[in-house]
């Protein structure tokens, strides 16, 4: 998938939350996980939390589908704080760590963060980033910090 070199955007991850999401890849294995991010910031956004989800696709091993009712409630535990749901993870089995043409078609909104953990044989590789933007036909890659 050809994604545009450079974002204007930046993601600030910790190396704490970093390797909470290699471990929970690394356990979904050979599944793909899903969980929501919260954090702050415009440009620069900060991840303060990673909240794990149940991944509700029907092929698990293939697809990802978060649970709405666990994003209803990480929207809820946000409201009335700097905090906000910046954006989802999830992972693919024995594949890369970019958006797949499957990820793509879900898409829908240009706000969201993508973070994408490649698993391969058990072992999580380093969280990458990504955005769609409005009006943009493939993914941007979002510089990970920490």
């Amino acid at each position: 998938m050809a994604m545009t070199e450079h974002s204007p955007l930046a993601l600030h991850l910790s190396a704490p939350l970093a390797e909470a999401l290699r471990r929970v890849a690394a356990q979904a294995y050979p599944q793909e996980c899903c969980g929501l991010l919260a954090g702050a910031g415009e440009m620069h956004i900060t991840v303060s939390d990673v909240v794990p989800t149940a991944n509700i696709a029907e092929n698990p091993r293939e697809t990802f589908a978060i649970d709405p009712q666990a994003q209803f409630d990480l929207l809820r535990a946000t409201r009335g704080s700097e905090k906000r749901v910046i954006g989802h993870y999830h992972s693919h089995p024995d594949g890369s760590a970019v958006p797949s043409p499957r990820d793509l078609d879900k898409a829908y909104d240009p706000e969201a963060i993508w973070v994408v953990v490649a698993v391969e044989g058990g072992m999580a590789s380093a969280p990458r980033a990504f955005h769609h933007p409005a009006g943009s036909t493939d993914f941007v890659e979002v510089p990970v910090v920490s």
